[in-house]
């Protein structure tokens, strides 16, 4: 699942929550429990440069939406950017495995059984029910 994606949902827990009890556990988790859902990834699409590309674009996407989100609902920034953090370190740190030999590496392959190329369409659902969700 695209790292944007991961911190928009725990970005919609926290502000529409605004219970740290709730949302610091969600964001803590989610990531591993969403990875199990059908999701971008894979695919002929996805060979080494086109997934360097698509990481860049996340990334643009991820950082945007993030400040995007500050200045619309007055969510606490440093509270916001560690949210965004803890959804999202599991692709950082798979991403930085460069072997991806680890125990915690298999482990995150192996959750991501419904990665597909369409699995865009899902995701891109996903974000739409979540920014409508927190500017309804």
């Amino acid at each position: 699942m695209l790292v944007t994606t991961h911190t928009l949902i725990a970005s919609t827990v926290a502000i529409k929550t605004g219970n740290p009890w709730i949302y610091i556990p969600f964001a803590a988790v989610e990531h591993f429990l969403l990875d199990m859902l059908p999701h971008f990834g894979k695919g002929p699409l996805l060979k080494r440069r086109n997934f360097q590309i698509a990481t860049l674009l996340d990334a643009i996407a991820g950082i945007s939406l993030f400040f995007f989100l500050v200045s619309k609902t007055g969510f606490p920034i440093y509270m916001l950017f560690f949210i965004d953090f803890l959804a999202g370190w599991p692709d950082l740190v798979w991403l930085l495995d460069s072997d991806r030999s680890s125990r915690f590496a298999k482990f995150h392959k192996k959750i991501q059984k419904f990665e597909s190329p369409a699995g865009i369409v899902v995701e891109i659902g996903i974000n739409l029910v979540c920014l409508y969700l927190i500017f309804k």
